[in-house]
């Protein structure tokens, strides 16, 4: 009832046509940081759920970053750069999704990989599942529940953004990792040295910049 309710309140000529100045801003970022190309479908993708973050973001916090240029930069183009990585893994578990970074652009761009995102908080696990509904990703979905009491066995890879007590919440997770399984961190170099300083296990890291940033990094955890 909360979904259906949520929904007839909401503007819907503002869900259904995204801003053309994200479209364009997101083109821009993908050529500015070295990514490939989008189709058409998949940009379309995008900007509806950039559309619904911005209607939704008046209802809930989901984010402070809602210009078009910077969510296409900051959030979209941000999350899309991991995509590099994400190597054999064939199922991926983004842990604290929030708005949906960087699970929806996961999901759009790699529809041969299963994606779940997983978000304790209610309302914007509501959203989340709106959003995949919108944006008809059969190979998307949501669980709602705490990471601490969630099985992460059944994923490749293991994936975190902007998530709220990282440095405390984290080295839990990448300690629980099995041999198979690998985590990619999205994060600043700061946090990237507390968790490191928290972990009891042996593991290798594997940095990689972000392109257009000076600080921000995709970290890669596997076990040694």
């Amino acid at each position: 009832m909360y979904s259906h309710a949520m929904s007839r309140r909401l503007p819907q000529d503002s869900v259904a046509d995204p801003a053309s100045e994200f479209v364009t801003a997101l083109t821009s970022a993908l050529r500015e940081y070295g990514l490939d190309e989008l189709s058409d479908a998949q940009r379309a993708q995008l900007a509806r759920h950039y559309a619904m973050m911005r209607v939704w973001n008046r209802r809930i916090n989901l984010t402070r970053i809602i210009a078009p240029e910077e969510a296409a930069r900051l959030h979209y183009a941000d999350s899309l750069a991991g995509g590099r990585f994400l190597g054999a893994a064939q199922t991926i578990l983004d842990i604290g999704s929030g708005a949906g970074f960087p699970a929806i652009p996961l999901a759009v761009l790699r529809p041969d990989v299963q994606v779940t995102a997983l978000e304790a908080n209610q309302k914007k696990s509501l959203f989340l599942a709106e959003a995949a509904d919108a944006l008809t990703l059969p190979n998307f979905k949501v669980a709602t529940a705490r990471v601490e009491s969630f099985d992460l066995s059944a994923f490749d890879l293991l994936t975190s953004r902007a998530l709220d007590r990282a440095e405390e919440v984290l080295p839990a997770v990448i300690e629980r990792m099995t041999e198979r399984q690998r985590f990619m961190l999205y994060g600043a170099t700061d946090l990237l040295g507390k968790l490191t300083t928290r972990l009891a296990g042996d593991f290798t890291i594997q940095t990689h910049a972000i392109p257009q940033s000076a600080a921000r990094l995709v970290a890669i955890f596997s076990r040694r």
